[in-house]
């Protein structure tokens, strides 16, 4: 545990040290319209951000079509199940 929470610090002070020397770092990004003079680093880590957003529908769908599909592989085999245990006797 305590080395997960220093992993994390450790991680969170380099990010914040990549941040600092890149700052200076400036690009024109054009989404509609022109946006002169935007860090580097705001422009990686918005696309980051929106990326995310963008994943969090797909994830949540995936988990209930995954659950629908298990509960009737479920429901399938236990009638498969039952099947061959009336046909033993």
């Amino acid at each position: 545990m305590p080395f997960k929470l220093i992993g994390t610090i450790i991680l969170v002070v380099l990010v914040a040290i990549l941040t600092g020397f890149n700052l200076s770092n400036k690009c024109t990004i054009w989404f509609f319209h022109n946006f002169e003079n935007i860090p580097v680093f705001a422009a990686l880590l918005g696309s980051f951000i929106a990326g995310v957003i963008i994943t969090i529908p797909f994830t949540l769908y995936g988990r209930r079509k995954k659950d629908k599909k298990n509960s009737k592989k479920t429901e399938l085999a236990n009638v498969t199940r039952e099947e061959k245990s009336e046909d033993k006797e």
